[in-house]
């Protein structure tokens, strides 16, 4: 189950960030990310929920892309 929520989540911050390069509206992103963060399994590495804790998404990105 983590796993897929983690794959889950990394598609969600690429789409964000996709989104924001091609000026997109992103809110529907940000919940999404937001509700996905909220489902992480106790097991997520605790940076991760750090970096989503303070809107760095760029950090978690990097974080799961070395998962």
């Amino acid at each position: 189950m983590q796993i897929e929520s983690l794959s889950e989540l990394k598609q969600a911050l690429e789409t964000l960030f996709s989104r924001i390069e091609t000026g997109e509206d992103i809110l529907e992103q940000l919940e999404r990310i937001n509700v996905l963060h909220r489902e992480l399994p106790a097991t997520a590495p605790k940076m991760l929920r750090h970096y989503l804790e303070r809107k760095s998404y760029t950090k978690a990105l990097a974080l799961l892309e070395t998962l």
